[in-house]
């Protein structure tokens, strides 16, 4: 980048690395080496932060005993007075280790957790047979969301069942070598008729136990797969089919099921609201106002909510809360209803007239 972004702000998500196993000295290693590597970076404040970045990264490799097992996070910080996008001078890093329990970063192959993505290789030239990920600005941020916060899909692959997001899967059941992947309706049927949470389906989180279980639209059938049951998916089952073996691709599919699901599920609750209004019913659901929004939360009389993506302060506010069961929609939404109610629509608890607030 040739001029200072957003990342560049105090308590911004600058690096994000991720490492199961690789000797914490080698792995300080690799940081010395991108480090040097920094010095081709567009303009010298850029330069200097990401200078600064490795270099605290890579010392702080030497706290961590033996093999490193974890995520560590740069973020820029100020070191006292007002800083602004462009006073990179005044900046300086700060370093957090994640540590992780090594069962973790198993091999799949094993039912541990495989995370996905671009390894970096030990100096020497010497292959390592670990997972370590490092990833920058926007692209680290993303990731940390992911591997946080994103909603498993289930996937029937050629080799087996996996619970997977853009950045993690974890094995769940796998096929025998004579087996494969269901071929008929039926060889389906069965399938996921055993697809249950913790029997066999696995939580993908690092804190807690939350395995997902089969709904309407978070079960897709990835890569080759007979036309005849192809065809017969969406009338005879919620399971979905992409042609793709790619995280990317098989998330993304995930997401538009997932989008649409809750945009039908919000368009349901404007068609209540409404023949609510028909009949002169006290407000159960309302939907367009974003000062009725604020209002319901101030009162905790708001049960779920679903809202677009745009509503960032809405969405931000609520998670911090914890109290309202919220469902966030992406993408372009504008022919729905739910768009053209301004991509807000929410349920309270009991029938109440905002205006008396």
């Amino acid at each position: 980048a040739n001029e200072p972004s957003e990342a560049d702000a105090p308590g911004k998500l600058l690096l994000l690395l991720l490492s199961n196993g690789m000797p914490s000295a080698e792995l300080a290693a690799c940081l010395e080496g991108l480090r040097e590597s920094s010095k081709s970076v567009g303009t010298h404040k850029r330069r200097q932060l990401y200078w600064d970045a490795y270099g605290a990264m890579a010392s702080k490799c030497a706290s961590i005993a033996g093999s490193a097992h974890g995520m560590m996070t740069y973020k820029t910080s100020a070191e006292g007075g007002e800083i602004n996008f462009h006073n990179l001078e005044r900046c300086s890093g700060l370093v957090a280790c994640f540590k992780l329990t090594k069962p973790d970063f198993e091999d799949p192959s094993v039912g541990g957790w495989s995370g996905t993505g671009a390894q970096v290789q030990a100096p020497g030239g010497q292959g390592v047979q670990v997972l370590v990920l490092l990833l920058e600005e926007d692209e680290a941020q993303r990731a940390w969301d992911d591997l946080h916060s994103a909603e498993p899909c289930i996937t029937i692959a050629q080799d087996g069942v996996y619970c997977v997001t853009r950045y993690k899967r974890v094995l769940c059941k796998g096929f025998s070598s004579g087996g494969g992947p269901p071929k008929s309706l039926k060889e389906l049927e069965v399938l996921l008729a055993e697809l249950k949470p913790e029997k066999p389906l696995r939580s993908l989180s690092f804190s807690g136990n939350s395995p997902p279980a089969l709904n309407g639209y978070n079960t897709l059938l990835c890569g080759a797969c007979p036309s005849s049951l192809a065809g017969a998916l969406s009338a005879a089952t919620s399971v979905g089919h992409v042609n793709a073996t790619s995280a990317e691709e098989i998330y993304d599919a995930f997401l538009a099921r997932r989008n649409a699901q809750l945009v039908g599920e919000a368009d349901q609750l404007i068609a209540q609201m409404l023949a609510d209004v028909g009949k002169c019913l006290v407000p159960l659901i309302y939907a367009s106002s974003m000062k009725d929004a604020a209002t319901a939360r101030r009162a905790s009389l708001m049960k779920r909510a679903f809202a677009h993506a745009s509503k960032a302060k809405f969405i931000e506010g609520c998670l911090a809360d914890g109290e309202v069961e919220l469902f966030v929609v992406a993408g372009d939404v504008d022919q729905t209803d739910f768009g053209k109610y301004g991509g807000i629509v929410f349920e309270l608890f009991y029938r109440t007239d905002l205006s008396a607030f």
